[in-house]
């Protein structure tokens, strides 16, 4: 893929991130934007995303952006970039047919590859080694030779910072990309601070509930924790595992026709177990659902619309085949 050249000849691009963007998709995008601008000065990118996170927004705020993310789907752009995702479903309901035109349709990403990506896109940058999309811009920067500014710095290691956990996930190159960030003038106190923040109330009850309607599942000496929310799955599963868990997945259903799987574990159950939650779990969950799943090994989800509680009962025999048979040759 020759990205400068695709950038050089794209005078109204639109840049995308999945729905729900949280800062790592946010903060791409954002770079992404301002790596364009530096490529086509006289060109136009448009960002657009389905909904905010809370902790994106305050992002935002904390490095006062002025960068306008729009939240309804427009028409007229003649190159399409898709941001931390690689699913068109992931993008939300009224926006994933925007990306119409696979030779118009650059990914970059860093989830487990989905089967239908070439359908999607003839240019792609996907490393599912790496553990946010932050770290392949900082690549891309460094590839283009362009400067990463104090301000884009900031920015990026945030992302960063988030998607890692505060580089509990992380490897050599991750601190290596960090450490370059800091002398490109981001200020690390300031990012940590921009990722701190209060669940709200609603997401507080939505925790504990997970927690009181959660089935436990005993597998050899692992803990897995299911249950069903209809808002926060995500955050609930984080809950779960502060609380003791080894994995934890939780469905939802926000909608009356959408079903939502969200689930992670611990460093230690997929080392030991090699379950991959993307691949393993989320993957055959989301045909169950009718729609599509997928992500990282601690980390994934899927979005359907039927079949809600059949994929929870599923997901719990996939897990306990597969912690049977990483016993067995063990």
């Amino acid at each position: 893929m020759n990205l400068r050249e695709l950038l050089s000849k794209s005078m109204k691009p639109l840049i995308m991130g999945h729905q729900n963007a949280d800062p790592d998709a946010v903060c791409s995008m954002i770079a992404f934007s301002r790596l364009y601008k530096t490529i086509n000065p006289k060109g136009t990118p448009t960002l657009m995303a389905d909904d905010l996170s809370r902790l994106s927004k305050q992002v935002l705020d904390i490095f006062e952006l002025k960068d306008e993310i729009l939240e309804n789907p427009e028409a007229d752009y003649d190159l399409v970039i898709m941001l931390d995702t690689n699913s068109k479903l992931q993008l939300g309901t009224d926006f994933q047919d925007i990306p119409s035109d696979p030779n118009k349709t650059i990914i970059i990403d860093h989830h487990e590859p989905n089967p239908d990506v070439g359908a999607i896109a003839e240019h792609r940058l996907v490393k599912s080694e790496r553990f946010s999309t932050c770290e392949i811009m900082v690549d891309i920067f460094q590839d283009l030779e362009i400067e990463i500014d104090s301000n884009t710095a900031d920015l990026l290691l945030a992302g960063i910072l988030f998607d890692t956990r505060r580089f509990i996930y992380t490897d050599l190159r991750t601190f290596q990309i960090g450490i370059e960030l800091i002398k490109s003038g981001a200020d690390y106190d300031k990012c940590v601070k921009s990722l701190r923040i209060r669940p709200n109330r609603s997401e507080r009850i939505a925790r504990l509930k997970a927690a009181r309607n959660a089935r436990i599942h005993l597998f050899d000496d692992w803990v897995i924790a299911t249950s069903v929310i209809n808002a926060f799955e995500a955050s609930a599963c984080r809950g779960l595992i502060e609380m003791g868990a080894d994995a934890a997945i939780i469905g939802g259903r926000p909608t009356k026709n959408k079903v939502r799987l969200s689930s992670r574990s611990t460093r230690e159950f997929y080392e030991k177990t090699n379950i991959n939650l993307g691949t393993d779990i989320m993957a055959p969950l989301g045909k169950i659902i009718g729609g599509k799943g997928g992500g990282h090994a601690n980390a994934a989800g899927a979005n359907g619309t039927k079949n809600l509680s059949e994929a929870l009962d599923k997901a719990v025999e996939l897990i306990k085949a597969a912690v049977e048979n990483a016993t067995a040759e063990s």
